[in-house]
Parts: structure tokens; sequence; C-alpha cells
């Protein structure tokens, strides 16, 4: 299901995070996920594939930061811009008892926002497939005015046609979107990607679908379909309706009791780099699927959206192999 790749792009919005614990450091959707997918690869002692971000930062002390995050994770900073005049935006982070959160953001100032107003380097990139896959999310578009997102998705199409692979969180947040309907930019996204993680609620609030059933049959085209639903349900398992194969497959969550959830940050982005890392090491769907919800339980069991890599799971060898052995 997972064509191999040996370089892949990310693209969106790293923040300032204001944990709920009083720390403070950096979160942002498609960043948790290349961070994740960094440090499981990296576990692993294998040649690491090459992963880059491409946002926009400033040229303050917390942008360097960040960039010296991304050096020490092993991500590449070819695609990282500097704005002359703005930041990193920030979000707070307040959790329940149950550890489910709410945020607060501040984008006010935030210069990922202007990303392709910067360069065209990662759009060129894209034209001339210089990398062989890209990750995006619903944020990564929400932050772009409306001529950023047209550009970034013809990028996109040139980069389909010829041969680039193409992965689509719909990660969707309402308030970035305003009074835009995010409907035709999620469309065009979904047509062009090759494994699309979804998370029902969002899919619920975008399309007004009410089930998993509503779902599928919105995004999938049988036998005809290019693309790979990967459909997460929370603390329910994960449903994946995969390309050429008629039946679906359900993958029951880690079970967790409350006192062991203490922030859901970035359990989505988690899961997405968890499924990731377990498919380019050859594991089978399922197993990929089982060890996705692995990482994504150890990332909620902590604090913040980047959690310590020693408390996430590693692979082992008969795992690679496609046997469920974790450790």
């Amino acid at each position: 299901m997972l064509q191999p790749f040996n370089s892949i792009v990310f693209l969106g919005e790293c923040l300032i995070e204001h944990r709920a614990d009083g720390d403070v450091f950096f979160g942002g959707d498609s960043f948790n996920t290349a961070y994740y997918l960094s440090q499981l690869i990296a576990s692993q002692g294998e040649k690491p594939i090459q992963i880059y971000y491409a946002t926009a930062i400033g040229t303050d002390s917390q942008s360097e930061m960040l960039k010296a995050l991304m050096t020490q994770s092993g991500i590449k900073l070819d695609f990282i811009e500097r704005h002359p005049t703005k930041t990193l935006g920030q979000y707070w982070v307040d959790v329940c008892d149950s550890g489910e959160r709410s945020f607060r953001f501040d984008r006010q100032n935030s210069a990922a926002r202007d990303y392709f107003s910067l360069s065209r380097k990662l759009l060129t990139a894209l034209e001339t497939k210089q990398v062989d896959a890209i990750y995006l999310s619903g944020i990564s578009l929400a932050i772009l005015d409306e001529k950023q997102r047209a550009v970034l998705i013809n990028a996109l199409h040139q980069f389909k046609a010829k041969g680039g692979i193409i992965y689509f969180d719909n990660n969707y947040r309402p308030a970035l979107w305003q009074s835009i309907s995010p409907i035709h930019d999620y469309f065009s996204l979904m047509a062009l990607a090759d494994i699309a993680f979804l998370t029902n609620e969002d899919e619920y609030a975008v399309y007004g679908t009410q089930s998993v059933s509503d779902i599928i049959d919105l995004h999938f085209k049988g036998k005809s379909s290019r693309q790979t639903l990967v459909i997460r349900q929370g603390a329910g398992p994960c449903v994946i309706q995969e390309v050429g194969k008629d039946a679906l497959l359900y993958v029951a969550a880690e079970q967790l009791t409350q006192k062991q959830v203490v922030d859901t940050c970035a359990a989505g982005d988690s899961f997405a780099a968890g499924f990731l890392a377990a498919m380019l090491f050859g594991r089978g769907t399922q197993s990929a699927a089982h060890f996705a919800h692995k990482v994504a339980a150890s990332v909620i069991k902590q604090h913040g959206a980047l959690i310590p890599t020693h408390f996430l799971p590693k692979l082992s060898n008969q795992e690679c192999l496609g046997v469920d052995t974790f450790y």
C-alpha cells in the first residue's frame, strides 16, 4: 500500500506551545508528524529517510531554538524561509480531567502564513519532483491565503503527474477558515492524496457526514480508487479502506484508563507518523495501524505535542517482517 520513498517534505506551521503543565516548547500538526517520523526511523538505526520541513520562521531567538530543534531531530532545513518582521505563532493548551484539550491561539504575527510569498523554492521542488513525497494537512492549507493555496495546489498537480506521493491529513480548525468553506480545497487535496489520514469528527464538521460509512462513500471510488483512507476515531478503532481491497479493516486502539490520558495533543499526528514508519519498514497495514495506535498512546500519556523520544515504542526486527511484537 505504501509507495517507498527516500525523501519527504512536510508543509505547515510550527508554533510556540504553552503546555498545560506550565512548560514551553513547540508544536504544530504536520511538524509533530515530521518529528515523530524522524525519531521512529532513527531508533531503527537504519539509513535515514531524508525528512524536510517547509515553513517560515523569524529572526528572533525562539525561531533559532526551533531551527536548532529541527537540526537536532534530523529534520533538514532546505525549505525553511526567514521572515524579516514576523515570527512564530503561539498557542496555549488547557487540559480537562479526561485529558481532552482546548486551545487558545495567537497567529497574528505568524511568519508561516506568508510562506509562498517569501519563496518559490518548495513550489519549484514539487514542480520538478526534487523530493519523493509531501505530507500536508488541512491546517497547512488554512494558514495560507487563497492565492497561496491556489499556487500550492497547482504545484501538487504537477508533482503528482511526475509520480510524486502525497499524504493528506484532514485536520480541520474552523477558526482558521472563518467565513470561507474549506470543501473545495479539501476535495482538491483528497483527489491527489495517496493516503488520507482522516479524523472522523473533522470529516463530519467539514462535509456534514454522520458516519464512517458516509466518509467512505464520499471519498472512496471502489476499484478505480487510487487512494487509501485511514480513518481515526479517537479511542475507538481506526478504520482502513485500502486500495485494491473490498473489505474494511478495523484496528483497535490501545486501551488506556482515564488516569493514564494526560494530554491528547498530537495523538493523530503521532498516529500518522507511526503508521508511515511501520509501513516503511515493511509492515503490513494491520500491523502498521497497531503500531500507530501504540505510538499515539505513548504520546497522550505525557504533556505536550512533542514528548521525549525514550517514551516512544520501537519496532523490533520481527515487526519489520510483519510479526506483531512490541517492546
